[in-house]
């Protein structure tokens, strides 16, 4: 009985499938289009010419063409592989927006510029050959640039990045705390801008009391006053620093102006000391962008950087060219006043940021090190009220991965330390004097100011009551040469020390 039962429901259940297969509806197949080699292959050949054959026809479709031959019809994309990717195929995208940069000055973003072609992208742009679509504006006054990042690069008028000497970067950071700025990439140095003068030259002997300083506060000419003075014994909290054409000028013994904006009567009567041009390394031309920017874009940020390494090697090869490209941007100074700017800008390569970093070699003039130096300046005279940050706000992971691609462009940034010997008697053109011997403290001293002053010969002096200790001076200058990796020659031992005090380190002034 059970046998039956099984029996029927198999037959039940083949009559249903069968009675489904039946009334299912079957879709209508629809073949692939050909492709098109294969269309242009089937296609007869032109009136005239002979008629492509089999053979020739498979070869075609395959995209080659038999020498010889004469019947084969053209690919319609012009490439003779038919895998070949297209010829206008665009780079991944590196951010879906464009990166906007603010420099302060059309001097600091003409690298950038020359590279993109223009403020916006040009047809062929290095950063729209990477996938990175910029656009660079360009400001007068540091308060405009702290709006632009203020509002950030998604606004119309905001930016991402901004180009701006460290000092200023520095004057300004208590403002724009909350971005958490950092340097992430040295574009270049400013080269002579700045100059410090003085009625009688720099102290070199103690200075009772308070000195007066015209300068305008958080500009780097003012930096390099207050670092100058420094240097001489005057600390930063013992100068008054007081505007441009306020009642105090007349009398004041210090000035430090710009000699772009303040011309051949910056000085106001003094004799110029010194300026930039125989510090080059003092005051960097930096890219500054939000933390969360760098730590999160850095391979945007790293084609930005590298944009404008390449920038300089056109600025370089061409500047009149290039003036005259910067110069055709709405706003911009005509070509000779940009040359004329241009001229006080030096461009920083790789090696050098790596350097400035401190990645590379053991050098005393570093990123953090100034930054730590320059808030100490700036608090002492009272441009900033607060501690500084716990750590500087530096990052170092965009130059590295740059280092590390192995691409230079711009050279090394080698320069040539001061060297020769030095006629006895020639004035320095800065003096640090030690009131009481710390050997530690004078190598720190010595390795930063023959950085600073990098074509400068340096000459140390310890001293005793029967005048120069000869052995102490070589061993300080023998630490300092192994410490900062200094060129033998850079320092020298003298004599007879320059001035009073247990230890003496006198900067010498170009021949």
């Amino acid at each position: 009985m059970r046998q039956k039962i099984v029996f029927v429901l198999l037959i039940c259940l083949l009559g249903g499938f069968g009675a489904i297969f039946v009334t299912r509806s079957r879709a209508p197949h629809t073949a692939p289009p050909p492709k098109p080699e294969a269309v242009e292959a089937a296609l007869p050949a032109p009136s005239g010419s002979a008629s492509a054959g089999p053979e020739t026809s498979a070869v075609a479709s395959a995209g080659a063409v038999p020498s010889g031959s004469a019947g084969a019809a053209p690919v319609a994309n012009g490439s003779g592989s038919a895998g070949a990717p297209a010829v206008d195929a665009k780079p991944e995208p590196l951010l879906d927006r464009p990166l906007k940069v603010v420099s302060l000055g059309w001097e600091l973003a003409a690298p950038g510029l020359l590279a993109n072609e223009g403020q916006a992208p040009g047809p062929k742009s290095v950063f729209t050959a990477v996938g990175l679509d910029v656009r660079i504006s360009v400001q007068d006054a540091m308060s405009a640039v702290e709006e632009a990042l203020a509002r950030g690069g998604g606004d119309e008028n905001g930016a991402d990045v901004a180009v701006v000497p460290l000092p200023t970067f520095l004057a300004a950071y208590e403002r724009l705390r909350a971005l958490s700025p950092e340097v992430f990439f040295v574009v270049g140095f400013s080269r002579g801008r700045e100059a410090f003068a003085a009625k009688d030259g720099l102290p070199t002997g103690p200075v009772k009391g308070d000195v007066t300083l015209v300068g305008t506060p958080g500009a780097p000419a003012t930096f390099v006053g207050l670092f100058l003075l420094d240097v001489a014994g005057v600390p930063a909290a013992n100068v008054k620093v007081v505007a441009p054409g306020s009642r105090e000028e007349k009398e004041a013994g210090f000035v430090a102006f710009d000699r772009t904006e303040a011309g051949a009567d910056g000085a106001a009567g003094r004799k110029i000391v010194l300026t930039t041009a125989d510090a080059p390394r003092l005051v960097p031309l930096v890219a500054v962008a939000p933390r969360g920017l760098v730590t999160d874009k850095e391979r945007a940020l790293a084609a930005l950087a590298k944009g404008f390494l390449e920038g300089q090697k056109k600025l370089a090869a061409d500047p009149p060219g290039g003036a005259r490209i910067v110069a055709a941007a709405k706003g911009a100074p005509e070509p000779l006043a940009l040359l004329r700017r241009l001229g006080d800008v030096a461009p920083a390569s790789i090696g050098d940021n790596a350097r400035m970093a401190g990645l590379s070699g053991r050098g005393a003039l570093t990123l953090p090190t100034l930054f730590q130096r320059t808030w100490q300046l700036y608090r002492g005279a009272s441009v900033l009220a607060t501690p500084p940050p716990e750590t500087p706000p530096i990052a170092t992971n965009v130059i590295a991965a740059l280092a590390r691609s192995g691409v230079l462009p711009g050279g090394d940034g080698k320069s040539e330390a001061g060297k020769g010997k030095l006629a006895e008697g020639e004035k320095p053109l800065v003096v640090f004097r030690q009131e009481k011997f710390d050997e530690e403290a004078l190598i720190d001293t010595v390795g930063l100011l023959a950085a600073v002053f990098e074509r400068s010969v340096v000459r140390v002096s310890v001293t005793s009551a029967a005048g120069v200790d000869g052995a102490k001076s070589k061993k300080v200058i023998e630490a300092a040469e192994g410490r900062f990796d200094l060129e033998s020659g850079k320092l020298v031992a003298p004599k007879k020390a320059g001035a009073k005090g247990a230890a003496v380190v006198e900067v010498m002034a170009l021949p």
